[in-house]
């Protein structure tokens, strides 16, 4: 009979790590006690309402997945994104107020059917990128995307600041489109009203 030596402090039955089977030591070396309890991975968009949600990836191996709850900092991250194109779009309406022109050919084509609709679509589609961005935060490319769109809009609002500040005039006639008039033409009526 093999007599065990029992070691103080321990529980009853319990070995030794030297006695420990071998291969009991290669799974502690890559911590895992058994399979993954998950039967599947994260998924970017069907696990946003599930109850069993995470917020990171419990190993290192982990980190570079899809979570499905957010910190406080990606939120205000977003956040802080949305509201500077909110305000860009805004700076950008005062200035073809004051007679200047949209620069982004695209925006210039929604401008042609309105205040309302440039803004919507500046809102809608920058909402909807953020939103795949922050779906997949924890990959590389959708941090520079969200730290970059978080850089490019704060200059851009630099530079409308700068254009208030100074007082700088858009440029006399340089045949601006029907744009800046339907603009104009739809903030008179507003005004008037």
């Amino acid at each position: 009979m093999q007599e065990s030596r029992k070691i103080p402090g321990t529980a009853r039955g319990a070995m030794n790590a030297a006695d420990a089977p071998s291969s009991s030591k290669s799974r502690r070396e890559s911590d895992r006690r058994r399979a993954d309890r998950r039967s599947r991975p994260t998924r970017p968009w069907l696990d946003l309402f599930s109850p069993l949600r995470r917020a990171r990836g419990r190993r290192a191996a982990d980190q570079a997945g899809y979570v499905d709850r957010y910190s406080k900092q990606d939120v205000g991250l977003l956040l802080a994104i949305f509201l500077l194109n909110v305000a860009d779009a805004f700076m950008t309406m005062l200035w073809l107020h004051r007679g200047g022109r949209e620069a982004n050919p695209v925006m210039d084509f929604f401008l042609d059917f309105g205040p309302a609709a440039f803004l919507a679509q500046k809102c809608l589609v920058v909402g909807f990128w953020l939103i795949l961005l922050l779906v997949h935060k924890n990959f590389r490319f959708a941090k520079i995307g969200l730290y970059a769109s978080l850089a490019v809009y704060s200059a851009l609002l630099i530079v409308h600041f700068g254009i208030v500040a100074f007082e700088v005039e858009p440029p006399p006639g340089d045949g601006a489109g029907g744009a800046v008039t339907l603009f104009n033409r739809a903030v008179d009526r507003t005004a008037t009203e």
